[in-house]
């Protein structure tokens, strides 16, 4: 069973927290569409810095474009019935190649990846999902996350926001932006986040410097990070679960973590006393379409 916990750096000023961009997931939105770049001469140097109104300048680098991304509602994606527990989508088409897909869920309290390379001969599925943020992640958070990929064993990622402030590059320069550095089963990584809309910036690891640069931004009509057909409680459960409407609900299905279909209802008082302990995830459908949110099973 995944096993996740927060902590707050105590050496955190007050001054510091009330002024730091905090990033939420209902910022995250269908519709956005980005160029990507492959940057070379990238000064290094110039990324170290973390804290609070830390400058990180990456402009004078050269620019390759290496591709395109779309944020999509997983209906249109083609694969919503494979994996029944995804309700968003990064189409990835590089240059010159075929499109392939990661897939997320995303609630209000976090973003998991549910599969990656989806669409090649090789696609990857999480039995146990791995963390890519949580909400509203603050400064200073940490969130370490263990994940399993199919036929892998478990591993450890290790989330931390360590700092915030302006990235400069060539074209332009944000403010209010997050970094947030990841050390996945030892590799490091560090992840620039525009703040509204949600959205990466810039990427840097052991595999190169690669820059999102937004082409589009127009907000997809099914926000399904946002939940707004129901609230549920408790969480975790051990014998029911209770559902709270904001929408005519037609049907609601409990999948388990590899997306295998438990049982259906229509019942608000759901009894899951026959489900094995361990995660799953419900999803609900309405007129205006279907939110999936996680929930432990005690």
């Amino acid at each position: 069973m995944k096993k996740l916990f927060t902590l707050i750096a105590c050496c955190l000023l007050t001054s510091t927290i009330w002024a730091q961009p905090i990033l939420h997931g209902d910022s995250l939105h269908t519709g956005q569409s980005f160029n990507l770049y492959d940057l070379t001469n990238v000064n290094t140097a110039n990324l170290a810095a973390s804290g609070a109104n830390v400058s990180w300048d990456i402009s004078g680098t050269t620019a390759t474009l290496s591709g395109t991304v779309d944020f999509q509602d997983m209906a249109v994606t083609g694969y919503a019935s494979q994996y029944p527990t995804a309700n968003f989508a990064m189409k990835f088409t590089p240059v010159g190649g075929s499109a392939q897909y990661s897939l997320f869920n995303i609630s209000t309290t976090e973003m998991v990846e549910v599969a990656n390379n989806v669409g090649t001969i090789s696609p990857v599925t999480f039995v146990d999902t791995r963390m890519t943020l949580v909400f509203p992640f603050t400064f200073g958070l940490q969130n370490t996350d263990i994940y399993q990929k199919t036929g892998q064993n478990q591993k450890v990622i290790l989330n931390t926001y360590d700092s915030y402030g302006t990235l400069i590059t060539n074209s332009t320069t944000y403010t209010d932006v997050v970094r947030i550095h990841t050390v996945d089963n030892g590799n490091n990584s560090y992840n620039w986040w525009n703040t509204m809309p949600l959205s990466p910036l810039f990427q840097a690891s052991s595999n190169g410097f690669t820059l999102w640069q937004a082409t589009s931004t127009t907000t997809g009509t099914n926000e399904l990070q946002s939940n707004h057909l129901f609230d549920m409680y408790p969480n975790p459960a051990t014998n029911e679960l209770k559902i709270i409407n904001k929408e005519v609900i037609s049907k609601i299905d409990i999948f388990n973590l590899v997306g295998e279909l438990q049982f259906s209802t229509s019942s608000s008082t759901i009894d899951i006393s026959v489900l094995k302990s361990g995660i799953y995830f419900l999803k609900a459908y309405s007129d205006k379409g279907s939110v999936s949110e996680k929930f432990i099973k005690e």
